[in-house]
């Protein structure tokens, strides 16, 4: 009898659950296509994301490769990431690669923080490229191209590095960070 009380509750449950996505979908489907970015709880482990993003059948959740990475740049797509970060944040990103390689790492530019921004490959539990192509930024690739090789102690911040250029470079990214 408890098994069966028990069986009737996680039913009933799961028939709510089903309701509650199928309504948020509803509720999201005016939102903007672009709107990817999701950023969990601060302590929780957990993210909350668009219900199309999670329904989505081109979600992976294996390893996102050198191969993967250097896909999406050469079909200039950007991916949306699932990124647990050192503190055990889980964020929802969309980034765009600008230096594939096959370190543990990838060198992007980061949609949410309006910034280069390196990833740990390992960390990213789940990610899509998505359908859409972004317009590569020359002075994100020279940033790249300075900053990827310096040591960890030396590297040079995007705002640092800004102030270091010249003025119609910096101006053009100054609401940006």
């Amino acid at each position: 009898m408890d098994l069966l009380i028990l069986c009737l509750i996680v039913v009933m449950g799961w028939g709510a659950w089903m309701g509650f996505r199928r309504s948020s979908r509803q509720r999201q489907g005016s939102a903007s296509p672009h709107h990817h970015d999701t950023p969990s709880q601060k302590g929780s482990n957990l993210t909350v994301e668009p219900a199309e993003l999670v329904d989505m059948p081109e979600t992976h959740s294996r390893l996102f490769t050198a191969e993967d990475e250097r896909h999406a740049f050469e079909a200039g797509q950007p991916i949306w990431i699932r990124y647990e970060d050192k503190s055990g944040v889980v964020t929802g990103r969309v980034v765009e690669i600008y230096r594939p390689s096959e370190d543990e790492v990838i060198y992007t530019w980061c949609r949410r923080k309006r910034a280069p921004r390196t990833f740990v490959r390992r960390k990213i539990s789940h990610w899509r490229l998505l359908p859409e192509r972004f317009d590569f930024d020359p002075i994100v690739a020279q940033y790249w191209d300075e900053e990827w090789l310096r040591e960890r102690f030396e590297k040079n911040p995007w705002r640092r590095w800004l102030r270091r250029q010249p003025k119609e470079i910096a101006d053009r990214y100054s609401n940006d960070t």
